[in-house]
This record gives structure tokens, sequence and C-alpha cells, in this order.
């Protein structure tokens, strides 16, 4: 379709060369001011033979287009255009269009179509009628072209068939104009669920395309070898599309092939479905090499219509991409893949061990997708709570895909252990063990946190140790994060500060010992090892900061321990339940890859039939193995938890299975990813997902 359109372009500007000529003779002229205008008005190389006018028809002979820079070059033995006829007319016999090979098809032609637009302003209508002719490019022949061009006020559409050769065969192309609004009725269907309204009225001329089937070889033949695309095998059947200022339609893959590196997806049957700048398909079944595979969603990055084909959509190469590294597991016995949002792809696997099979989740994460960012959420919006699933938090917060987050008080009051930044704002202060930080870049830092910082009150300086930390240690920062209440402890004086002017300064406006529980306000929580006299209206300066300092840090969440550093297992020292290594159980991590994007990976535990979990040592070799150079754990165990969203929903549910008799776990905070691009539109889901249940655990 990309080389269509293309053809389509140059056959146009014959017939804008003729118009230009004829509007600024109105009679014979000389060859050299026929090509020196009409090189002038469309800005690409044009000559002829010769060039008559007689009797309001233009006849050209040895007509060629073409540029320099362009693979794109349109030749035909005559031409004639008949400038007073309603629309103007211009026949064009045994025309040959040719592409070069190893050129890049972007070239020059959107130049081109600019000027056609401005001359279709310029002249109501001109029809351009091609009889005969090839189109020859690497890997695609077009034959038997019989096909009439409508330059309008609008946008240019055909009418007429050609053939399509290729590896032997030959595939007739029905071509017509229609309205994206009566499509149905024309029997090209459209997709059931919400499309893209066009920029012009619903009744705008639009491009109707049919076949019985297109080789995707031909297809893969358009896309230009620096598109890093993917060579395709066998058909696109019943294809049915509708072009104009968006694309709708269906087609059917039957039999096709995928080649993704050193593995191969074959066998590939599926409906496709294309609307709102998009493509999805409900179901997609096929072998990844002799494994089990399907695939379910859709991506957006299609907005131009021909224009994905010759640049490719970043979010399929981002599936490829995952595919190819599940593809490379050892003892797979399945994979499903599906897209969650723009940037963000899901892929669950499973796989045979020497101690019993597997199950793997992973979230793909691209940070450069404008429309992500990442985030994170405490339970109950408060750092003493009773928890919250993992899936409530998302839900609760709008994210389209996450994780749980750090260990915690469990039972208890749910307090994470380690530090919790969220929309920049430090919300519990780190211990001295593994965190990571998520700055404005989206780059991952992990690293061992601390609170730096003071109070300052009566020519005295005392160091702030901890921040939204219960019981309180020696100086503790309390903000509204921290809860409903202080809980009553012995020893522990609170003061309560109000603003008092410039930025960090702050007026004591109440002092006294914690012996019942005290509505939190923000103050600091002074323990019984530190001696600080305080007053009712003194002025005191508080300043506080995470250590080491990351610039521009939006969201950070506690865990550990660190289990790749430098692209290496890395048996971090400071381990949270350091008995838990070689214990084989239920285990989820974030890791980092060498071009910055992120994977939470997921592996699930406890199910003997199912999946038996991994040791720390043997998931610290399956992130290496899916490319992280550096990785660390969150809170392992019946905690393990991944949401994202289904195929065609618009909230998160969980796609793991959790170990706590297959319930899902009350956490304290979690990790998650947003997105602000709209709701899928295409797809709805096959199977609506399994509610999981819910499971407070005992202490």
């Amino acid at each position: 379709m990309q080389r269509r359109s293309r053809v389509l372009a140059l056959v146009a500007a014959v017939a804008a060369v003729a118009i230009v000529a004829g509007f600024i003779a109105r009679g014979p002229i000389e060859r050299n001011t026929f090509l020196r205008q009409a090189r002038a008005a469309l800005g690409t190389d044009v000559d002829v033979s010769s060039a008559d006018y007689s009797g309001g028809t233009w006849d050209l002979r040895g007509l060629a287009i073409g540029t320099a820079t362009s693979p794109l070059r349109l030749e035909a033995t005559r031409a004639t255009i008949a400038t007073a006829s309603d629309p103007v007319r211009i026949d064009l016999l045994d025309p040959t269009v040719t592409f070069a090979s190893g050129s890049n098809p972007a070239g020059d032609a959107p130049a081109v179509r600019n000027g056609i637009a401005a001359f279709a302003r310029v002249y109501a209508r001109a029809d351009v009628i091609a009889h005969g002719g090839t189109v020859n490019g690497p890997g695609i022949d077009l034959t038997a072209i019989e096909t009439t061009l409508h330059l309008g006020a609008s946008r240019p559409t055909i009418d007429g068939t050609l053939e399509l050769a290729s590896g032997g065969g030959v595939y007739p192309i029905t071509l017509r104009t229609v309205s994206q609004a009566d499509a149905p009725a024309r029997g090209i269907e459209a997709p059931t669920q919400a499309i893209e309204a066009p920029t012009q009225a619903s009744e705008a001329p639009a491009q109707g395309i049919e076949a019985p089937a297109i080789p995707l070889s031909a297809l893969a033949a358009m896309q230009p070898a620096a598109s890093d695309s993917i060579p395709m095998a066998g058909l696109a059947r019943d294809v049915r599309l509708v072009v104009g200022a968006a694309m709708s339609g269906t087609a059917r893959l039957d039999g096709a092939t995928f080649v993704l590196g050193d593995h191969r997806l074959h066998g590939v049957h599926a409906g496709l479905i294309f609307g709102g700048g998009g493509v999805g398909t409900r179901k997609l079944v096929g072998s990844l090499d002799a494994v089990p595979f399907d695939a379910a969603g859709e991506v957006h990055d299609l907005r131009d219509p021909y224009g994905w084909l010759e640049t490719g959509s970043r979010d399929l190469r981002d599936l490829a991409s995952l595919i190819r590294v599940v593809a490379a597991e050892p003892q797979l016995r399945s994979v499903h893949v599906d897209t969650t949002a723009p940037g963000l792809a899901f892929a669950q696997y499973a796989m045979t061990t020497d101690h019993g099979p597997l199950a793997i989740s992973v979230l793909a994460i691209d940070p450069a997708e404008p429309t992500l960012r990442i985030d994170t959420a405490i339970a109950e919006d408060h750092v003493i709570s009773g928890g919250e699933r993992t899936s409530a938090m998302g839900l609760r917060t709008g994210a389209v895909a996450g994780v749980n987050g750090d260990y915690f008080d469990i039972g208890r009051t749910y307090q994470p252990q380690g530090m919790l930044v969220r929309s920049g704002e430090i919300v519990r202060g780190p211990v001295d063990r593994a965190a990571l930080v998520i700055d404005k870049s989206k780059h991952v830092r992990f690293d061992e946190f601390h609170i730096s910082g003071a109070v300052r009150a009566g020519g005295q300086t005392f160091p702030i140790t901890q921040l939204n930390d219960w019981p309180a240690g020696e100086i503790t920062v309390i903000t509204s994060a921290f809860g409903k209440e202080l809980p009553p402890h012995d020893g522990v004086t609170f003061a309560a500060l109000e603003p008092a002017g410039s930025a960090g300064r702050y007026r004591v406006t109440s002092v006294g010992p914690v012996t019942s529980p005290l509505p939190v306000s923000f103050g600091i929580a002074i323990g019984p090892k530190v001696h600080v006299a305080l007053h009712s209206g003194e002025l005191v300066d508080v300043d506080y900061h995470l250590e080491p300092v990351v610039d521009g840090a939006v969201a950070a969440i506690g865990g550990g321990p660190i289990l790749v550093r430098d692209g290496a297992w890395y048996d971090d020292p400071h381990a949270p339940a350091p008995d838990e290594r070689d214990y084989r159980w239920p285990v989820i991590a974030l890791a980092r890859q060498a071009d910055d994007r992120l994977l939470l990976v997921a592996a699930d535990g406890r199910h003997p039939e199912r999946s038996v979990g991994m040791t720390r040592p043997e998931f610290g070799d399956l992130l290496i193995r899916l490319g992280a150079i550096d990785a660390m754990a969150l809170d392992s165990g019946g905690s393990v938890t991944l949401v994202s969203r289904v195929p065609g929903e618009a909230t998160v549910s969980v796609r793991n299975v959790p170990s706590d008799h297959s319930a899902e776990r009350w956490v304290s905070d979690a990790l998650f990813i947003y997105s602000s691009a709209p709701l899928p539109s295409i797809v709805a889901p096959a199977v609506a997902p399994t509610p999981i249940p819910e499971a407070r655990p005992a202490p």
C-alpha cells in the first residue's frame, strides 16, 4: 500500500506539471520554459522530450519525473492533458514507476504531496488515468494497472484495479472512492468500537482498498533496510480497508511467518482490526519456534495511514524485542504476550527446570514513551494503615500496570520498612539497605540512601535521623502522610510546627509527651535519647533531603536485595531477610537494561504443579538472561503481585498467581506505571479477567 501511495503521488505530480504549465503559458511554450516552470513549481526533477499545446490539450512526449535523493522515478512514453475538460483529464500511456533498491523510500515524497495539495486547491478537479504500465521495486511488482486518480479539494482518491505480482503469484487489488461514514454500507467492514473521526466531515472522500489476499513478503519489501524491519511470509487475506484521515477495516493473517532474529514465529493466524490510528487483534495464535504462542492487544502509533510502512511501529518493534528475549529462555513450554499501553508490553511464559515448572511474568517499559510516568502508591495513602491490595491501589490511582513494593510490618502497622517517595515527596525515610529512585527523566538508580538534615533551635543543631518512622528514634520528622494518629509511646515528645515565612522556618504551636493518641500534623518527634527543650511560639529551622542526592527524584521505593550489578550476579551484604537467599519461592524485581529500558519481572512459587519459585541466585541469573545490567528485588513470598490492564480493559487486574492460596495479599506500598494515552478502542478481551480472591495473612 505504501508503494501504491507513492505511485499515486508521482502520477498526481504529472497532473500538477501540466496544469501549472497550461496556467502560466496559455499557448505553445518552449520546452525549456516548460521545464523551468514545472521544476520550480514541484521542487523535483521533471523532463520531457517535447511539449505541445493544441485545442486545449497538452501533448507531452518522453515524460520523466524523479529526484536525485528519492528512489522513485516515473516515466511515460506519452501523456495527454485536456485542460479545458471538467474534470481536467490526464492520460498516461505505458507508465513505468521504478524504485531504486537500497534507497530510503521516504525521499522527497512529502514535498511532492504538499505540492499536489496546493494545486488541488487551485483546480477543483483533475483525473489522472493510467493505462497499462508497471511498478517495479525491491521484492514487489504492480502490473495490469487501470486506475483513475482524482485530485480534489480534500485529498486524492483512486478508482480502478491493479495486480500485485510476488513470489510467482498474482494478487488483484481493487481501489475505489468511498466515504468513511458509509464504509460498512459499501461492503468494507469498520470496527464496531469507537474509531477516531476524520479531520474532515465524515462524508469526505476516502480510499477503499479490497484484496482477497496480499503476500506479507510484499509489505515487508516496502520497508527500508534501516527500519529494522521484520522478514515476513504468508498471506493477509480478506483485506478490506478504508483510508482517509484515519485507517479502518479488517484483515486476516493466514499461516503467516515472522522472523525475529534467531527465532521464528510461524503458523500465525489472527483477525486484524484497523482503527483509531492503530491495529489490534483479539486473538493471535501460532508457534514460537516449536512452542505454543498467543497474543492480543493493540498499538496506536500508525497515525499516518501509509507512513508506518516506512518507519515501522515502535510499539510493535518493542513487542518483537520482548518476544525475542523470551524466545531465548531455556525449555519453554508456552508464551503469551499482549500490549497494555503505548510503551508498555506484557509477556507471560512457562518453562521447565530441573526443580520443576516455572511461571514468569514480565512487564517491559519504554521510559522514552512520553505518555508514561512511573510513581508509587501507599496503602490507604498513609504510612500507618491496615494495608491494601496492589490491584486496589492500582485501581484507586488509575495505574495501567505495577507491582507490589517494599517489605513491611505485616498484620500490625503495615508501615514499609524502607523509603518511599511519591510524586516528588518523601513519604517514608530510608534505612541503610537498597532502594531504587526514579528521577524526572525516568532514569532508575539503585543505591543505599539515608536522610540527611537537621533541626536548628535556640542556637543548637540536632540531626534528623528518620521521617515518618514509628516509634521515633532520635529526631523524626512527621508529616500528614504518616497516618491519622500518633500512637502513644513512652519517652517520645512531639512538637507540632506551622510555616513561619521563609522556606524551612517553622513556629512551634504545641509541644508535649505522646502519652495518648495524637492527631497527626506536621512536626518533629523527639526520642528519649535526645534532649531538646522546645517551647510554644519558638522558631525552628527544619531541613532534610536524601543522601546520596538524586536531582529531580519523582519516585522511590525500598526493597532489596540488589540482585544484579553491572550485568553480573551481586550477593548483597545488606540483604533483607538473608535466610531467604537459597529458599525457592515467589520472587519479584525491577531491572534496568543497557538502553535504560525497564523490566518488572515476577516468578510465581509455592505451586508445585505450576511454578515452584526461584532462589535469589537463580532469579538473578534469569534477570541477566533477560538483559538486566542492574536489578533489585522487592518484597517476595506471598506479597508477589504483578498487575496490568488486560487488552480491552480500562483497569488493572492481577496477572500472576499469588502464593497465599492464590489470593492477593494486603501490602504496604507499590510501584506503578501510569499512562496519559487514550483508553484502548479496538480490542475487547476474549475472556474477562478472573478476579483474584483477597487474603489477609496472619502476622
